[in-house]
């Protein structure tokens, strides 16, 4: 049976480099961290993970303790939701002994050490996250400090690192990068003297680039090992899309000009032609807001149109022009960077980054790895 879906491949090679262009870029002995939430960011935790796994990658980040849950225990798993504990009977039924949890707050750093005395565990490691600029998660940086000293004194609890999070970081030079480093390392040297093996922390994959590693000891990245970019406005040259959605032709029909395609009839056929459905549509990732841009997808080394509006399941193209018969599979989405169905570029055509086209691609594209 031809398949009713498309298939999202995952490329081994394309990861690798990646995460060698950003190794070299940062520099010995800083870490990377490899942000994997939202499924990967919408490629597969799963497939994700054991890539990194093989490649060598020993720190992971989510987002929370159920993403985190998901992974088994073969890495140090960073999660970044902070961990907000009215008192210990609040606190989760156990933390894996690889998972980091983020407070922000005194009082969930005493609710959760009381939780650990109380069920036993051994000590759960810590990192604090401080607000150096973003105005989202973390502690006012001014208030770090005690709340760094604090765990570290309090029964169950471990401090393990300090981190925050740039708001400028895929913008070159920034002014808001410069004094968010400036503060961090501000605040976090009195801490890393009294506390000398504490993680320090800041960078995602715009600020990994642009400032590098920055004296600290690790790094978090994101959308860069996926091949995308933080900023279309300033490309980070040599990353390379790891994932392709490919799908199947289901159907070639035979229409006459005048003929109606799609929801709302919004393209009529010109000329005689023929019109290929292909089992991808918005359910699966591919932007509704593609319809009538001019979307084109490849057939073999062919460029063909999209035509009529994107639906939940299926897509249309005019094949008239190239041979093409049921069964033939379509890139829908490309891995090339330069092509105009390359994610990042979608993105720019509706009005989205590629973080969001990313993080949409559904459950039932069956995910494999390639070379």
């Amino acid at each position: 049976m031809i398949p009713q879906h498309g298939q999202l491949e995952i490329s081994r090679s394309r990861l690798r480099n990646n995460l060698t262009l950003l190794r070299e870029r940062v520099g010995a002995p800083t870490a990377l961290c490899a942000t994997i939430k939202a499924d990967a960011y919408g490629h597969g935790v799963a497939e994700v993970a054991g890539l990194l796994r093989e490649a060598g990658v020993e720190w992971i980040a989510v987002y929370t303790l159920d993403e985190a849950a998901e992974l088994g225990a073969a890495n140090r798993v960073l999660m970044l939701a902070p961990m907000v504990l009215g008192d210990a009977s609040d606190a989760p039924p156990q933390i894996p002994g690889n998972v980091r949890v983020n407070l922000t707050d005194a009082d969930s750093a005493r609710a959760l050490s009381a939780a650990a005395v109380e069920r036993g565990w051994a000590p759960v490691k810590v990192h604090v996250q401080m607000d150096v600029g973003l105005t989202r998660a973390g502690i006012d940086a001014g208030q770090a400090g005690d709340l760094a000293d604090l765990i570290a004194t309090l029964p169950g609890l471990e401090l393990e690192g300090l981190f925050g999070h740039f708001s400028h970081g895929d913008v070159a030079g920034h002014q808001a990068t410069i004094e968010e480093l400036a503060s961090f390392r501000e605040h976090a040297a009195p801490m890393k003297a009294r506390h000398p093996g504490m993680l320090l922390h800041l960078q995602n994959s715009g600020g990994a680039w642009h400032v590098g590693g920055a004296g600290l000891d690790m790094v978090r990245i994101g959308i860069a090992i996926y091949g995308l970019q933080p900023s279309m406005a300033e490309p980070i040259a040599g990353l390379e899309p790891i994932a392709r959605v490919t799908a199947p032709i289901l159907a070639i029909h035979e229409r006459a000009a005048g003929t109606g395609v799609g929801y709302g009839h919004v393209f009529r056929t010109r000329r005689a032609s023929r019109i290929a459905v292909v089992p991808v549509g918005y359910a699966d990732g591919y932007p509704r807001g593609m319809t009538n841009l001019g979307a084109v997808v490849q057939l073999g080394a062919a460029t063909v149109p999209l035509v009529g509006r994107v639906s939940m399941d299926q897509i249309t193209l005019d094949v008239t022009d190239v041979p093409a018969k049921v069964g033939d599979r379509v890139t829908v989405i490309s891995a090339d960077p330069a092509a105009a169905n390359c994610v990042d570029r979608l993105a720019v055509a509706v009005g989205t980054i590629g973080y969001e086209l990313a993080t949409h691609f559904g459950s039932r594209l069956s995910r494999i790895i390639v070379p």
